[in-house]
């Protein structure tokens, strides 16, 4: 409880971040005449494609990243929407918005409040941990996080906020073309200040992220069974339930920007189901201007979700291949039905050659590739155990009953929902994409051909595939419960029928409805979010609690306090050299300094960097150390005992930056604890006159130069 008084002052971060996120979708959305519910849902998404695609153009233009660009982005996307909707009004189609209407009937003020009460509860679930355990303002010891806490202050810094150039600044002394999603960081950088990043850092990932996802899973509960209300309050309450997101990915792992992402997935789904229904009533027949529009939205929303994590462009593709074909074998014979053979062969032939050579360019690409070749990490052993995870989500024990228990808790519950919504028109595509999602962690559990293959695209990262998995296992979860839990009214009057049951399902479809099961249902949920929290609490939030000691990146409160307050007992201009699990990789997000390593790893392309790391220990007799320190103006060196990071001991992987003999050519400017901080004086004077933040001097090297290698 020592954290809530730290977590009760970012609350103006996290209003200003949810107002961003948030408002400038819903605008684009509200005026390109996109259904209220649907609207919120994709509005993170779109807010994301602004951005990213704007941090884009902007870089282009030379024109710098901040909140008053970002507003200028989204008001000229409002006025190119602005211009659709007068072409939607002038085709006589605007008397009904995108997505239609839900249902026969309107929502009551109780459905409404119902909803909203299970997002809050399932949003309180995630939050409540985190703000009795975690620190807003103390760094997270994990690895990604602190390259993110440094792109967004090189976003800040350079005002790039381009996925082609914005992390180009976060890999060491050479500044070199790095591609990289930087939308997270980019819509951190609207409200973060220098010195000030780490707390903004915190509220976004660990608190804007869940409501982004779990609003997102009810307006996809309400789309697949726009009938059923109840699905629109179970989908976030189950889906709040599973470890792997957002309590894993974000607090356990620090993945933030594929987190941001998958939080936009739900949200996404429930436009593409609203844009599907909307074809198959026949809402676009003959209307060129609305079709055109709806295909817009459901890309500027993609646009969003890929930009902030590019893996979920193959994780669309795979999901929805099933979907896909089929809208495809329907689309083409229609057209053979209603077109000319030579016009329906040209068509098909010019389509099928651009999506071809699409595919092959995508699937050529050395990334891809690089991906698809890694080493399978998958082995016919513990089958059991193994398949029982892929139905519970998360490795299940190695106890016998344990993992009995489980399977069946979750997988009859996963049974019910498969066998309904293979039967249901409109939720046939969840079970489609569940088997989908399924066949991949099977490809990293297990050495399969081909899948396992694809399974790289994800790293064979099972807890990144869990996470996707999540969000149709919560639809099967909730469809089951909603067709066993039906409305007061008869289905029929609702314009429904039972015709979803099949035959082997008729014992519970007798009992649907009664008290008994009612019960059992409102008993599963609660066993399954505790079983959630009782797994999140070891896997994601202990380690997520500060951390301080001996074997700890910061090493004491002092040490701490020093890397806050750098800036005040070093000049400005100064840069600090050292290894970045010392401390002084913090150091550029806690106070206003500049340091050479900003991530845990050294990149073999930054020459001058590695040299460094391997080397300055020898400042004292290799004059090439003087020279990359002189040519860069490195001032101070940061020194620490060195830790044992993920198995490795820091001197051993990086010598240079340890047991330096800092006797002569070295003069204290503070110490706290173990870490001191030397200002170099071996190298006599230092020019700090370069801008570290122009990458124009930062392209070469100073070893190259020498002919040395």
């Amino acid at each position: 409880m020592e954290h809530l008084q730290d977590w009760a002052t970012t609350i103006p971060v996290l209003v200003a971040l949810l107002a961003i996120v948030y408002l400038p979708g819903l605008l684009v959305l509200r005026l390109a005449d996109v259904r209220r519910t649907l609207a919120v849902g994709l509005a993170p998404a779109v807010t994301c494609g602004l951005i990213g695609v704007g941090g884009i153009v902007l870089d282009l233009l030379g024109v710098p990243w901040n909140l008053l660009t970002f507003l200028c982005t989204t008001l000229a996307a409002s006025v190119l929407v602005l211009g659709y909707r007068m072409l939607l009004r002038r085709s006589g189609q605007a008397d009904q918005p995108m997505g239609g209407a839900l249902a026969t009937s309107r929502w009551t003020a109780r459905q409404r409040i119902a909803v909203v009460g299970a997002v809050l509860l399932a949003v309180l679930f995630h939050w409540v941990p985190v703000l009795v355990i975690v620190d807003p303002y103390f760094p997270s010891a994990l690895s990604d996080p602190m390259f993110h806490y440094n792109g967004i202050n090189a976003v800040l810094h350079t005002g790039n906020a381009s996925m082609f150039g914005a992390m180009d600044f976060n890999y060491g002394l050479r500044v070199l073309n790095v591609t990289y999603p930087s939308v997270w960081h980019a819509l951190a950088a609207l409200v973060a200040v220098p010195s000030a990043v780490v707390g903004v850092a915190h509220v976004f990932a660990y608190l804007l992220t869940p409501v982004v996802f779990l609003v997102g899973m009810a307006c996809l509960g309400a789309e697949v069974f726009p009938r059923r209300r109840l699905m629109a309050v179970l989908t976030p309450l189950i889906a709040a339930g599973f470890v792997a997101f957002p309590d894993y990915m974000t607090v356990g792992k620090g993945f933030w920007p594929n987190a941001l992402a998958m939080a936009l997935f739900p949200g996404l789904l429930a436009v593409l189901v609203a844009v599907v229904l909307d074809i198959a009533r026949g809402r676009l027949d003959q209307n060129l201007v609305r079709y055109i529009g709806s295909v817009l939205i459901l890309l500027s929303g993609t646009a969003g979700l890929v930009l902030a994590h590019p893996t979920f462009l193959f994780t669309s593709l795979w999901v929805g291949a099933p979907v896909f074909i089929v809208v495809l074998a329907r689309l083409l014979r229609r057209l053979w039905r209603t077109w000319s053979r030579r016009r329906f062969i040209a068509t098909v032939g010019l389509a099928a050659t651009v999506t071809g050579t699409v595919l092959v360019g995508m699937l050529t690409h050395p990334q891809v590739q690089s991906a698809m070749s890694r080493a399978a990490i998958g082995e016919w052993k513990a089958p059991l155990g193994r398949l029982a995870s892929a139905v519970v989500l998360w490795p299940a024990s190695p106890n016998l009953w344990v993992l009995a228990a489980l399977t069946v808790f979750y997988g009859s519950v996963t049974v019910v929902g498969v066998m309904l919504a293979a039967r249901s028109w409109q939720a046939r595509w969840v079970f489609a994409a569940w088997v989908m999602q399924t066949l991949l962690i099977l490809g990293v559990y297990f050495p399969i051909p081909i899948i396992s293959q694809v399974s790289g695209l994800w790293y064979f990262d099972v807890y990144r595939l869990f996470a996707v998995q999540m969000v149709f296992v919560s639809l099967l979860f909730s469809i089951a419960f909603a067709m066993l839990w039906p409305p007061q009214q008869t289905p029929a009057a609702e314009g429904e029928t039972s015709a979803e049951w099949p035959r082997s399902l008729a014992t519970l479809q007798r009992r649907a409805g009664r008290p008994l099961v009612r019960i059992a249902i409102a008993g599963f949920i609660i066993v399954h979010l505790a079983l959630g929290a009782f797994m999140a609490r070891h896997s994601a939030y202990d380690p997520a609690a500060p951390e301080i000691g001996a074997q700890a990146v910061i090493g004491s409160e002092g040490e701490l306090g020093l890397l806050e307050s750098m800036d005040e007992v070093v000049p400005e201009g100064s840069l600090v050299l050292g290894d970045s699990l010392s401390g002084v990789g913090y150091a550029p997000a806690l106070s206003d300094v500049d340091s050479v390593f900003t991530q845990v790893t050294t990149r073999s392309l930054d020459r001058d960097g590695v040299y460094l790391a391997e080397s300055f220990a020898a400042i004292h007799d290799d004059a090439l150390v003087c020279d990359i320190v002189r040519h860069y103006g490195i001032t101070h060196y940061y020194e620490d005992d060195p830790l044992t990071y993920e198995g490795e001991q820091r001197d051993a992987e990086l010598p240079g930056l340890h047991d330096v003999d800092t006797s002569t050519g070295f003069t204290e400017v503070a110490s706290a604890g173990s870490a001191t901080l030397w200002r170099i004086d071996a190298c006599g004077q230092i020019d700090t006159s370069h801008d570290w933040w122009d990458d124009e001097w930062r392209r070469g090297a100073v070893v190259d130069e020498l002919g040395t290698s």
